[in-house]
């Protein structure tokens, strides 16, 4: 008879997650019940949730920013000890070597694995699990993660103060010795230090947070940093926090010039497109810019944005809004200029171009990984003319299933567009916009549109600064 064995499976790949469960029908020995999550967070909650867990197989590469790794040694900082299989598409020794020596069981090139392989792998994991590690009073594989990791680590109490850093901490916030960091709260290491307000009010509802932080060191310089936050219940004892921190400079550097060339060629490629598609509106994209990062900044300081929306995503956004409507790059001219009404046939072919836009960009948004400037622009793309009650398109969203950029950008364009002279008709007048707008409320986010409407004199001034 089979044994059953229950496991955590963390993977971004489903057809890999398919070839496991296929795999596992030609086992010997086990019957796996697979529990399948992508993002760390979940796994995390999954774990917290089912303590019952028997072995977690991971891939190497499932996050942009961090790697198999960094995840393993969190996960044994954190106390769970079950044992972890990773696998990955392309590996070395010095990597294998690193995962060994942070507590994983085995490591498993994609290639190479087979159901014969696979289970022999499960087998000797659960096997010396039993041998060396369960049952143990005093948990081995967590204070070696801790003390051994590549990653920063550092134990606080439940109010924030540092209780426990580990070497790879102070290196990166370069402190010479433990004295000089424990008993400080976190804040103080943080150049944001509210980001860790947040973060506690967020911990008490869901156990474990992942941010991107700025960290600031003891010279008082800044550097990038993601951190991964637990809270550890105990029974008849105080709850800790256990962190660990990636260095995220140098990615985060890289991303920055890679979005800097793209903001310049794409704000060339939008006027462009711009002008081919309507030589009449050839500031429509600038005011566009404009009037979004003015909204965006408003709703900045609105209780359901606020947690969402930074300097940052008000930058990204204004940019990426200029690329809105590129996808009439290739939609004809002779439809896009005709004097008249459209006929059926002709407002189809003209509701096809955000898709064609996605399409056009695909080489670059191919490349957005965690992006959020590339993130943005296949949203406003493609879903800018989505509409609040649904009636919009492509997709006929509705509510909050549109993105929240798209919907910023739809009431920015609609304004746009009616007071822009056409080639079937002469712009209306801001009053005339914005009674229209009023009748046509619920295509707009209500929130949304009341911070249009309580600041269209503003909006008004935007329209006429740019022409």
């Amino acid at each position: 008879m089979k044994k059953t064995i229950k496991i955590l499976v963390i993977e971004d790949d489903p057809f890999f997650v398919a070839v496991l469960e296929n795999y596992t029908r030609n086992f010997k020995e086990f019957e796996l019940i697979i529990n399948h999550r992508i993002s760390l967070e979940d796994s995390l909650i999954f774990l917290d949730e089912n303590p019952d867990t028997q072995l977690i197989i991971m891939d190497y590469r499932v996050h942009s920013e961090i790697t198999g790794l960094d995840i393993l040694q969190h996960i044994r900082a954190k106390g769970i000890n079950i044992p972890v299989i990773v696998v990955t598409a392309s590996g070395d020794e010095e990597t294998a070597v690193a995962l060994f020596k942070a507590g994983a069981s085995d490591y498993l090139p994609k290639r190479r694995i087979s159901p014969s392989v696979l289970e022999e792998s499960i087998k000797e994991a659960l096997s010396h699990y039993e041998i060396f590690y369960n049952n143990q009073k005093t948990n081995l594989l967590k204070e070696h993660a801790i003390k051994t990791s590549l990653s920063s680590i550092c134990i606080l109490d439940s109010k924030g103060t540092i209780t426990y850093c580990n070497l790879s901490f102070l290196k990166d916030w370069r402190y010479e010795n433990e004295k000089e960091v424990v008993g400080k709260h976190l804040r103080n290491f943080l150049y944001n230090p509210k980001d860790f307000d947040n973060i506690l009010t967020t911990l008490k509802g869901q156990k474990n947070v992942i941010k991107e932080l700025l960290g600031k060191r003891k010279d008082g310089t800044q550097f990038y940093i993601q951190g991964l936050f637990s809270l550890v219940e105990q029974q008849k004892k105080e709850e800790y926090i256990i962190c660990s921190f990636i260095d995220t400079t140098k990615i985060k550097l890289e991303q920055q010039e890679k979005e800097h060339l793209y903001k310049a060629i794409m704000e060339v490629f939008a006027l462009k497109a711009e002008e081919v598609g309507n030589a009449e509106t050839s500031q429509h994209i600038h005011r566009i810019a404009a009037y979004v990062k003015f909204l965006a900044t408003k709703l900045k300081d609105l209780e359901p944005f606020k947690e969402y929306i930074d300097e940052k995503y008000i930058e990204d956004l204004s940019y990426a809004s200029m690329l809105h409507d590129v996808g009439k790059w290739r939609t004809p001219n002779e439809i896009l200029l005709k004097p008249s009404s459209l006929s059926a046939a002709e407002w189809e072919i003209i509701k096809q171009h955000p898709r064609l836009g996605v399409e056009m960009l695909s080489p670059v948004l191919k490349q957005k990984g965690s992006s959020q400037y590339l993130r943005l622009v296949e949203s406003i793309v493609l879903y800018h003319h989505e509409r609040w009650d649904g009636s919009g398109y492509p997709e006929g969203l509705k509510g909050e299933e549109i993105p929240l950029s798209a919907r910023i950008v739809a009431i920015c364009d609609v304004y746009d567009a009616l007071t822009s002279d056409r080639s079937y008709r002469k712009a209306l007048t801001h009053e005339e916009a914005i009674e229209i707008i009023k009748k046509e409320a619920d295509a707009f986010d209500p929130r949304i549109l009341k911070v249009f409407l309580d600041n269209h004199l503003e909006i008004k001034k935007i329209k006429e600064s740019i022409k």
